[in-house]
């Protein structure tokens, strides 16, 4: 599935305008369409439907929506949010609608007038702004949107809930809450970020008669990671297939009192397949890693006073690394200077695939210029705060436009770049991916550690890397989702979500 920024909405509409469609007839198929799913989810003959309209584009759509509705037998109304429409097509729009006898009421000129019309409707139609908005949104519209939410009655917002930023999912101020969003022409951005998706509800894609070379020809290079591409990376094995063709992974991970990191990373590579799984970890937590689970082999390896790696496991290290397919840094390594020092030194060194995460993320944060001049292939997995210390901006800054931040990091430092958060990102070049599974059941500590380990036990064996974050990403959140359904939204851990891999994989496997 493609995601379309303002830009390409707009490109999109030029080149359907170039190729004969007058714009008059899209706006009327983006309110008709709109309409025909109102009337589809809700019982509107004999109902007062009022509709909101804005001075732009989006406001065209609403008036049309008016229309089709009062066409529908929907006792409509029609508030203006602000001033008259500023363009052509929204302004025809508007004396359409007042032609056939629809009221039209100005919330600027009559405020409480506007607002008892709103407190007695029973739906409310959200045309105010489009994905041209930016910013937070205006006095005295934004009364107007908290009066909307506040009345308690169902809302569809046309194309994206006024207040979002449709290419960034931001939201700075007040936003319509919907309970359906009707998008046009192609999904945006907003419509699986947070926190604009969280404003969205349902989202159905409205068919406007676009054309479809108009569309088809947009250079997209946003798009979601779907589920039926992802069932077909997992084939069911050979008869004769032994442990060396699914090869040899190395998890270097865990310290004092941080354990549970490397038995959760370890036992996802296990449980995704991986022929072979390894875990260098120190020597203290040693018994503990290896008492977990018998399936992966444990080595000892030289610690720090604070119970971290040792810059002395060095070789030991590098010599399991030379004998494994991918490598695994950084689940629960802690904060140590000694430990961070030994990240450094093995990145330069090692020159198989490497997921960096967590400990090993913080290690490089200081200074990432590290990974140009590393020889291997590399995957960061970084939540939102260690996104930040990376980029030397915040977290909030880092949220108000996730898919800027990871698509120019991936660029600039050559990685795969998996920006963790509901609806996690993949970035890959100019290249971005954005994941649709997941559950609020999955907000735990060792999400993460699961999530390290699928990916390494794919890289290991041998699928792409870009495929094998994809899928992980994925089937991470699917376990994320079977486990809450299971056990509900609190009660779920990581293992549960790594016993849940079984059904999935049994799904794809025979699919």
């Amino acid at each position: 599935m493609r995601f379309f920024d303002s830009d390409q909405v707009r490109k999109a509409e030029q080149t359907a305008y170039d190729m004969g469609m007058p714009p008059l007839r899209l706006m009327e198929n983006a309110g008709s369409a709109a309409a025909r799913i109102i009337r589809e989810n809700y019982d509107v003959r004999n109902k007062r439907i009022i509709i909101v309209c804005g001075k732009g584009n989006n406001g065209g759509d609403g008036f049309v929506v008016a229309r089709k509705l009062k066409e529908y037998g929907a006792d409509t109304r029609i508030v203006l949010a602000g001033d008259l429409p500023v363009t052509d097509e929204a302004s025809e729009m508007r004396i359409r609608a007042r032609d056939i006898g629809i009221p039209i009421v100005s919330y600027r000129t009559e405020p409480t007038s506007v607002s008892a019309l709103i407190k007695s409707a029973d739906i409310l139609v959200d045309a105010i702004f489009g994905i041209g908005f930016k910013g937070a949104v205006r006095k005295p519209t934004d009364a107007l949107i908290r009066f909307m939410c506040a009345v308690g009655k169902p809302i569809i917002s046309l194309d994206i809930p006024s207040g979002a930023n449709a290419d960034t999912g931001a939201v700075e101020g007040n936003c319509i809450k919907a309970d359906i969003t009707v998008s046009f022409i192609a999904l945006k951005p907003a419509h699986a970020i947070s926190p604009a998706v969280d404003y969205c509800g349902r989202i159905i894609t409205a068919d406007i008669g676009i054309y479809d070379e108009a569309v088809n020809n947009i250079d997209t290079k946003l798009y979601s990671i779907d589920r039926d591409d992802i069932s077909r990376l997992f084939k069911k094995r050979r008869k004769d297939s032994h442990k060396g063709d699914f090869g040899t992974a190395l998890a270097i991970c865990g310290a004092r009192g941080m354990s549970g990191a490397a038995v959760i990373a370890a036992s996802a590579a296990v449980r995704c397949g991986a022929g072979i799984v390894k875990c260098a970890v120190p020597e203290e937590i040693c018994g503990i890693v290896a008492g977990y689970m018998p399936e992966y082999m444990v080595y000892p390896m030289p610690q720090t006073e604070s119970g971290g790696l040792s810059i002395t496991a060095y070789d030991k290290i590098i010599e399991l690394a030379n004998k494994c397919d991918a490598v695994l840094i950084g689940c629960g390594l802690g904060g140590d200077v000694q430990t961070a020092n030994l990240v450094k030194s093995l990145l330069k060194k090692i020159n198989k695939p490497i997921v960096l995460d967590a400990d090993g993320i913080n290690a490089i944060a200081g200074d990432i210029s590290i990974l140009k001049k590393m020889s291997a292939p590399a995957v960061l997995t970084p939540h939102p705060g260690e996104m930040a210390r990376l980029c030397g901006v915040t977290s909030k800054e880092i949220q108000s436009n996730r898919f800027k931040y990871a698509r120019e990091f991936a660029q600039e430092n050559g990685i795969i770049l998996l920006l963790k958060g509901a609806n996690t990102i993949v970035a890959c070049g100019d290249t971005a991916y954005i994941n649709l599974t997941g559950s609020p059941a999955m907000a735990t500590a060792g999400s993460g550690d699961m999530l390290s380990g699928m990916i390494l036990s794919f890289i290991t064996q041998g699928m792409g890397m870009v495929d094998a974050v994809r899928a992980a990403v994925c089937m991470h959140g699917l376990a994320g989702e079977m486990a809450e359904k299971k056990y509900s939204q609190r009660f779920v851990t990581p293992s549960d979500m790594i016993n849940e891999l079984a059904e999935l994989f049994s799904k794809f496997e025979n699919s």
